[in-house]
């Protein structure tokens, strides 16, 4: 009876049984665990760039409304400006004479008799006290 021993040395180096040899040393558990162990790393680095992404999302658009905010509050000085322009006694004159306004030449004043006021009292008064 002959029996054909190899050595492992030969074994080893046949194509593909490198590879068996390897893969079968490893046992379910171990591979099983590694598999967990790198998925739970994956999910962690996912999470972290998602919430950088969010972080980094949000603060672009803080950016973006601080300018907005930055060029309203410009028109709104340009605005205020134009307001006290308007509003200066030299232009409201101007104005008022562009469309016909002008002091007045002459003052008429008219008496109200019987009129409730504190003039006419006064004037009331004023005339008894003279005319006896």
């Amino acid at each position: 009876m002959t029996t054909q021993t190899t050595h492992p040395v030969q074994t080893l180096l046949r194509p593909g049984s490198l590879a068996r040899h390897i893969v079968w040393r490893i046992e379910r558990k171990d591979a099983l665990g590694m598999l967990l162990v790198l998925f739970v790393f994956s999910l962690v680095g996912w999470l972290y760039l998602t919430q950088a992404k969010s972080a980094a999302t949000v603060n672009l658009q803080i950016e973006e409304y601080r300018q907005e905010m930055t060029g309203l509050n410009q028109q709104v000085a340009k605005i205020e400006v134009q307001i006290a322009e308007y509003e200066s006694l030299d232009r409201i004159e101007q104005r008022a004479s562009q469309i016909g306004f002008a002091p007045p030449a002459t003052s008429l004043y008219l008496s109200v008799p019987d009129y409730p006021g504190e003039g006419a009292t006064n004037l009331r008064a004023s005339r008894v006290e003279g005319n006896p």
